[in-house]
């Protein structure tokens, strides 16, 4: 079974070993000796290169096209900033004011067309071996690169604020859903969806204003291929009214949940059964820090391994990104996840 058959076993039941799956970005462009943001992200071959390298060295079992969160936003118009550590805004669009802004045509954006390529070139180098993951933003969090999320937090003190929202959702989900198609016809078995800033809205605007668009993007794509379904932060809240934030992202759908570390991995894989796999969840604050011992990153490691294990459906992978910085310690720190995802990962 090659890695791409590996990955896609994990989906749907118990696979010979669990995957290895680390989220790699920044650590592919720096072993590489990358300039992130102008050679990485903006050149698809060198990010092809990188992660190819990147998952051969480190027995990784997928590559994946995502480097930062703006692809989308910048086909609409939103101007970007690469003077920082990764790509982020310049400055936001008025969602005010959006009704009046053109639909973007994704065949003329570069960067647009840049991750499609970086996804052809993944498929036909390694694409017969390896999973080769496409990426998109998921509704809530596109319309918070558009406007910026406070803007966004903003509009929830209008009585009519839901409607507001999911306005603004409707009018960015079929740039998405093409998004994803060009990816997917140019060789992608899973697409990525990063949904970064949920953990700050909570359950109840969740459900009221992004779940329905969500599941409607996910089903479209999944007609084809599984989704990945990336959210960061502690989605594990339920509030007094007993709406569950986990419950709510499981019935997106999604083929596969990347859970962060302040979720209880025990209590999730009791909530979600077998709806959905899940990859992460190893306390990425651990691996970032030089002052726990490679024994205490082992120990990390083995409890998510340990808990995410039982009755398959899981995938190794830390809560989010795994760290880049200082280079020796996340080497040193993925090599360990590498040898202990070996030793105690088969079934």
């Amino acid at each position: 079974m090659n890695s791409l058959e590996l990955t896609l076993s994990a989906i749907k039941g118990i696979p010979e070993k669990i995957p290895f799956n680390p989220f790699i970005m920044h650590l592919a462009a720096s072993l590489s000796n990358l300039d992130y943001n102008y050679k990485y992200c903006q050149k698809p071959e060198n990010l092809a290169d990188a992660q190819i390298k990147c998952a051969d060295f480190f027995g990784i079992d997928h590559v994946n096209v995502s480097t930062d969160a703006y692809r989308e936003a910048s086909a609409w118009g939103v101007e970007i900033d690469w003077s920082s550590h990764t790509p982020v805004a310049k400055s936001h669009l008025n969602p005010t004011e959006f009704d009046s802004v053109e639909e973007p045509d994704l065949l003329s954006s570069q960067r647009i067309i840049n991750r499609v390529n970086a996804v052809k070139i993944l498929s036909e180098r390694v694409g017969g071996d390896q999973c080769v993951i496409g990426w998109i933003e998921a509704p809530f969090a596109e319309i918070c690169c558009l406007f910026d999320l406070v803007n966004v937090l903003k509009i929830c003190r209008h009585d009519d604020w839901d409607k507001r929202i999911i306005s603004l959702i409707n009018r960015v989900l079929p740039i998405q859903k093409e998004f994803a198609k060009m990816q997917i016809e140019a060789g992608a078995h899973i697409i990525g969806a990063g949904d970064s800033a949920i953990s700050q809205i909570g359950p109840y605007r969740y459900e009221k204003c992004c779940l329905e668009a969500t599941k409607i993007l996910f089903d479209t794509i999944q007609h084809d291929i599984p989704v990945l379904y990336h959210i960061c932060g502690d989605n594990g809240v339920i509030d007094k009214e007993g709406r569950d934030m986990l419950k709510l992202v499981s019935s997106t759908n999604a083929s596969i949940l990347d859970l962060d570390y302040q979720i209880d991995l025990k209590i999730a894989k009791e909530k979600i059964e077998t709806r959905n796999c899940i990859r992460g969840n190893t306390n990425t604050q651990i691996l970032g820090n030089q002052t726990y011992s490679p024994s205490e990153v082992s120990n990390e490691i083995e409890k998510t391994i340990e808990l995410g294990k039982p009755g398959g459906m899981y995938q190794y992978a830390a809560g989010c990104e795994w760290p880049w910085e200082p280079l020796f310690m996340a080497s040193r720190n993925l090599g360990i996840a590498r040898t202990l995802v070996d030793k105690l990962g088969k079934y």
